[in-house]
């Protein structure tokens, strides 16, 4: 059985159709029969939400009206994911698009212009502006520091 995918260093996709794209400072996976990318060294992803960054990435695709639109973004490795005024760091991330929900599982801190979160694992819900960050387990803590001079 052949499989059909292709390697390409130093790459952008992106179409002027997408709604997203993913670029890679090393290698990117293409791989048409499973549909989905993997990509590594210096790796970002973007979409009309967020931008995300890290080290290695598997994104899964589905095809839309002759376009790719990406349905789950695996992120692994040094996670750091811009989004509106946040910044979310962590060691392994997965985005899915039917719910527009990010989780950040390992050493995960929020930062924003007024305080800086840290905990085990963040859920962002991106459509309802809401963020669930817990501790690993009974031991551990949920930590925040807050700017002096926020309004809030």
């Amino acid at each position: 059985m052949i499989k059909h995918f292709l390697i390409i260093s130093f790459i952008l996709i992106k179409s002027t159709y997408a709604e997203s794209y993913v670029r890679a400072g090393g290698s990117l996976i293409w791989d048409s029969k499973n549909q989905n990318y993997t990509a590594s060294e210096n790796v970002e992803f973007s979409n009309d939400k967020f931008i995300a960054y890290s080290d290695k990435m598997i994104a899964e695709y589905i095809e839309e009206n002759n376009k790719e639109v990406f349905t789950k973004v695996e992120l692994f490795d040094k996670v750091k994911i811009e989004f509106k005024d946040e910044i979310f760091l962590g060691d392994y991330a997965v985005y899915t698009r039917k719910d527009n929900i990010i989780k950040l599982v390992g050493n995960v801190t929020i930062q924003s212009p007024t305080r800086v979160l840290s905990g085990h694992e963040l859920i962002a819900d991106i459509d309802n502006n809401k963020r669930i960050l817990n501790s690993a387990n009974d031991e551990s803590l949920v930590e925040a520091l807050l700017d002096n001079n926020a309004n809030n």
